[in-house]
C-alpha cells in the first residue's frame, strides 16, 4: 500500500478481511495511524521484497515515484490519487510500456455506472443539450472540481464526440464522503443523474475488484472503464 491517508486505510479495512490479498507493506513519509501488523517504509527503495500489485493512494508526487519504481521493478500499479499534472500522467503512459497500470480518479462501481449512463444520455440528447456537473465533498478535499466530476465530464464528451460545454460547481463542506450529480436541462423537462457516497468503503472494494482485475493483464495504461466493460453484458 502507498499511501497512508484515509483512502488507503479505507482499502487496508477491506484487504485484511480479503483471502485473495495479502498485504506485504505499507510506504509513505508518514507512519500509518492503523493497527496494522505489515511493516512500514519510508520510500519503495527501502523495500525488501517486490509484491505483484502496487495500490497508489498517496499524492501526485507519490504516484510519479510509484510509476518509475513499478516499471523498473515489473510490478502492477493501481493508482487512485486525483489531482495529477501533466507531467505526472505522463510518467504513467511510459510506465505502461512496461507493467499494466491502471488510474481512476474514482474506483466505485457505482460512479463508473454512472459514467456509462451519462455518456449514453449525451449521445442521445447531442452537444446542443447543456450539463452541469456538481460535486460536493468533505472541507478538507483540495482539488476542485473533483477528480471524478472532471471523470464524468470526460465521458459526457466521449459520448458527445467531444462536441458541447460541461459546466462545475464544486461544494467541500464538513465530512461529506462525496455526492455527483449531473443535469441535462431540456424543454420542459430535466434529467438528473445522481451518486451519493455513503462511506470510503465503497472505493475501497472498487479497487480491489479492478485490483484483481489488473493483475492477469498485459501492460498498458487502462481505466476504470476497462474493468467495468467486463461487468456489463453484451447488447
Amino acid at each position: 500500500m502507498h499511501g497512508t491517508g484515509r483512502m488507503a486505510g479505507a482499502v487496508v479495512d477491506e484487504l485484511e478481511n480479503n483471502p485473495d490479498f495479502h498485504i506485504a507493506a505499507t510506504v509513505g513519509p508518514d507512519a500509518p495511524g492503523w493497527g496494522l501488523d505489515a511493516p512500514h517504509y519510508f520510500s519503495l527503495d527501502e523495500l525488501p521484497l517486490v509484491p505483484a500489485l502496487l495500490i497508489d493512494f498517496s499524492l501526485p508526487d507519490g504516484t510519479r515515484a510509484a510509476a518509475r519504481w513499478c516499471a523498473e521493478e515489473g510490478v502492477a500499479l493501481l493508482s487512485g490519487v486525483t489531482g495529477l499534472p501533466a507531467d505526472v500522467s505522463e510518467v504513467l503512459e511510459t510506465a505502461a510500456n512496461r507493467i499494466p497500470v491502471l488510474w481512476a480518479p474514482n474506483l466505485s462501481l457505482g460512479v463508473n455506472l454512472l459514467a456509462a449512463l451519462a455518456r449514453q444520455a449525451a449521445a442521445v440528447l447531442g452537444p446542443e443539450t447543456p450539463v452541469s456537473i456538481e460535486d460536493v465533498h468533505h472541507q478538507w478535499k483540495k482539488d476542485a472540481p473533483s477528480g471524478t466530476a472532471l471523470m464524468l465530464g470526460e465521458a459526457i464528451s466521449s459520448g458527445r464526440q467531444g462536441d458541447g460545454k460541461v459546466s462545475y460547481t464544486s461544494v467541500r463542506k464538513g465530512e461529506e464522503v462525496g455526492v455527483h450529480s449531473i443535469r441535462f436541462p431540456l424543454a420542459g423537462e430535466e434529467i438528473e443523474l445522481v451518486h451519493h457516497a455513503y462511506s470510503r468503503s465503497i472505493y475501497a472494494l472498487g479497487a480491489l475488484s479492478a485490483a484483481k482485475w489488473l493483475v492477469s493483464q498485459q501492460p498498458g495504461l487502462y481505466s476504470a472503464a476497462d474493468w467495468l466493460a467486463g461487468k456489463i453484458p453484451a447488447s
